[in-house]
């Protein structure tokens, strides 16, 4: 590719290919259709299914040569899981800003231009598009406090832990190693956004809704493997607290203390030693105080004790902060 095209590259969409080819033509004709052309790059990662997905992109392609987007297949020699498709789409990409879409979701026709257009108006690098269905959340259009970024990225219930439906900056991604952890399929994304909430200095929303979820009765998300789900919530943990860092401690604490609690309700760690092993992970960063009611909570067995346990140790943490 010329010198010239690498300057001009906006955005590089990146898909990971698995199992989807009863979604995978109305993807794919969502991103054809952008209203955003120039500069605009998808890169589907063949991710080695069993099914018909890669001979739909081929037909597709084929088909739309003159839709205004380049497309281009990068095929892995294996299954690896959608850590490492999004790693591979990564180092293929070429634009300023990376945008993740799943293979049977779509984007509306305006996405790509809203959203770039909020990245060049704010230098941002993270813009957050909004979800068709999902509960509006009071967000600013334009965050550059530090405090205030961090804050709202290790918030799921205001910002999806789902890498989807946002702009990346690129240069970000490479300066910092934001790559996914290719140990684990589930929980990744979860893992990421802790990472990349590091090191972003400006956030842009976009309130008007950009990107629409199917449904997939054959992805990853609706069928839980046990063993990976024990393995992503470990590695999750793990990789959390071993990454802490001294700004905003007290809610990095938080989030992990919520990742431990989540596992546990999911009902993964029935054996006492896997259970009391990530109780001590969480703990080995406490302080003295924040151990004891960590420990006392899972000891009570009265929902209204253990509730004001956990009220408790938030307010220590929120002391870090």
């Amino acid at each position: 590719m010329s010198s010239m095209n690498l300057l001009v590259m906006k955005v590089s969409i990146i898909i990971p290919v698995y199992n989807a080819e009863q979604f995978f033509e109305d993807c794919l004709h969502s991103v054809a259709v952008q209203t955003m052309k120039g500069g605009v790059e998808c890169i589907l990662v063949d991710d080695c299914g069993s099914d018909c997905s890669i001979e739909i992109a081929e037909k597709f392609i084929e088909e739309n040569p003159d839709c205004g987007i380049s497309f281009k297949i990068f095929h892995q020699t294996h299954n690896q899981g959608p850590s490492a498709a999004r790693n591979a789409g990564i180092k293929e990409a070429l634009g300023e800003y990376i945008f993740f879409l799943d293979a049977d979701d779509s984007i509306t026709p305006e996405c790509l231009t809203l959203l770039y257009s909020l990245a060049k108006e704010y230098d941002a690098d993270y813009v957050q598009g909004t979800y068709e269905g999902s509960a509006r959340q009071v967000i600013p259009n334009h965050l550059s406090d530090k405090k205030g970024i961090k804050r709202l990225l290790l918030d799921h219930n205001r910002i999806p832990f789902t890498p989807h439906n946002r702009l990346v900056r690129r240069q970000m991604i490479l300066d910092h190693n934001l790559f996914f952890d290719e140990r684990i399929r589930v929980r990744e994304d979860f893992l990421w956004m802790t990472f990349v909430a590091k090191h972003v200095n400006s956030v842009a929303y976009c309130d008007k809704v950009t990107y629409h979820r199917g449904v997939n009765e054959d992805s990853l998300t609706h069928n839980v493997n046990r063993d990976r789900e024990i393995l992503g919530y470990r590695v999750l943990i793990e990789t959390m607290v071993a990454n802490y860092d001294s700004f905003q401690l007290g809610f990095q604490k938080e989030v992990a203390l919520e990742a431990l609690l989540m596992a546990l309700r999911a009902g993964y760690y029935h054996n006492e030693e896997e259970r009391l092993y990530l109780i001590q992970v969480v703990n080995g960063r406490n302080t003295l105080p924040e151990r004891l009611l960590l420990s006392t909570h899972f000891c009570v067995r009265n929902s209204f004790m253990k509730t004001k346990l956990l009220h408790l140790l938030i307010r220590l943490y929120k002391l870090n902060d």
